[in-house]
């Protein structure tokens, strides 16, 4: 395990940089910046404390942005309101201290590990609340209960860090404080809550960080009101996490690609018990995301159990499916990676997937309609969908063949 590397601060041309973009203020790096500087990480979310209040950070914002060839925006809400400025590679948020001290910043921090400050440009290193020795262990320690009470995200940052940081391991007084506030998670703002547990899932320790959701009791209170979770489910199947992240053999990588987040949110909320569409806005993931994830989730099982289809069943399949199609196949491959029939399932998307999605119909809907004496309304829809489907089927190819399938189940439609 390398060790703390404080010189990587010293050189840091980045914070340097920034620094004097702002107008070379009085302020301090902090956070997941130091953090992951000091281990040896790469990181690209800057948190800057500086003295003064919201108005008075506005023209060092400003200024920064200026330079980064974008905009300053305030995030947040009351005494918690932040300037954040977003570049193509890099996030840099600016806190402006108000009537707080320095030392009054480190110590309503959440984890030791991101309690440390490098004050810009040139240091020192301050270290309150023995966040320098917990790095060196790899401990995961809260600073105290009160500030995860104070702020309940704060909870699902635990796994989500040990996901993130290799080798961690949770301090077992702050496991036991984490467990006993738990509930309180309900009650936090599931957009937030969201944001953390999409940081999780996109991590290389996925399954670990899940495995601590589960042991802390905290998987829960991150679903939505209301939805009974399977927490046994997500136990019997944690294996599929790493897999869907590259941290684990996956049989169908080029699915994985295509599905990107969405199979992994599939996972996520197969173990909340599937919970309806609405119930999911409010953690503000992609609406694609979203979409496909609840599909892939919804329809886990069927696809498991159709593994062995025919291809005219694949081809119906992958229609209904859309373009939700390679995150429901990605997961449902990940949970059960050893069967070969995955791949036709893949080729058969790579060689046809655009054309079964949304085929031409070979027929148009006044055609449809006229031959089975229909007025346009749901009948007609229904009608026109049946066609489509066994003309992905194969069960019709050609325009005659339409008329002659339309004609052979008119009783269908006309009720």
């Amino acid at each position: 395990m390398p060790p703390i590397n404080v010189s990587a601060l010293e050189g840091d041309l980045l914070l340097r940089g920034v620094w004097e973009s702002l107008g070379t203020p009085t302020c301090h790096a902090t956070g997941g910046y130091v953090r992951d500087r000091l281990l040896g990480r790469e990181s690209v979310d800057l948190d800057l404390a500086l003295t003064g209040n919201l108005d008075d950070a506005r023209g060092p914002a400003r200024r920064l942005a200026a330079r980064l060839d974008t905009r300053a925006h305030i995030l947040g809400r009351g005494l918690k309101r932040v300037w954040r400025i977003e570049a193509p590679a890099i996030k840099i948020e600016l806190w402006p201290l108000g009537d707080l001290s320095l030392d009054d910043d480190i110590h309503r921090r959440d984890f030791s590990c991101n309690a440390l400050v490098w004050s810009l440009p040139d240091g020192p290193l301050v270290d309150r609340v023995g966040g320098l020795e917990d790095l060196g262990k790899r401990t995961l320690r809260a600073i105290s209960k009160s500030n995860l009470e104070d702020d309940p995200v704060r909870l699902v940052r635990a796994p989500r860090f040990l996901a993130q940081l290799e080798g961690f391991e949770l301090d077992p007084e702050s496991a036991v404080w984490i467990g006993a506030l738990a509930p309180g998670l309900a009650d936090a703002p599931r957009e937030r809550v969201g944001q953390e547990l999409l940081k999780l899932l996109i991590a290389s320790g996925v399954e670990l960080g899940l495995r601590t959701l589960l042991d802390l009791g905290l998987l829960a209170y991150t679903a939505p009101a209301g939805v009974e979770s399977d927490p046994t489910w997500l136990e019997t199947n944690l294996n599929a996490a790493a897999r869907l992240v590259g941290a684990a053999p996956h049989p169908l990588l080029g699915a994985t690609r295509e599905a990107g987040i969405a199979a992994s949110l599939g996972l996520l909320l197969r173990a909340w018990g599937v919970p309806a569409a609405h119930a999911v806005r409010a953690y503000a993931w992609r609406a694609d995301d979203r979409r496909h994830a609840i599909y892939a989730a919804s329809h886990l099982a069927e696809l498991a159990h159709a593994v062995d289809a025919s291809t005219d069943e694949r081809r119906l399949l992958i229609h209904r499916a859309g373009t939700a199609f390679p995150a429901a196949l990605a997961l449902a491959a990940a949970i059960k990676p050893d069967h070969p029939g995955w791949r036709r399932w893949w080729r058969q998307w790579t060689r046809s997937g655009p054309g079964l999605i949304d085929p031409k119909p070979l027929l148009s809907g006044r055609e449809v309609a006229f031959l089975l004496g229909l007025e346009e309304g749901p009948d007609l829809g229904t009608a026109m969908r049946a066609l489509v489907e066994s003309q992905v089927r194969g069960d019709v190819r050609t325009p005659a063949g339409a008329k002659r399938w339309l004609r052979e189940n008119d009783q269908t439609f006309n009720v």
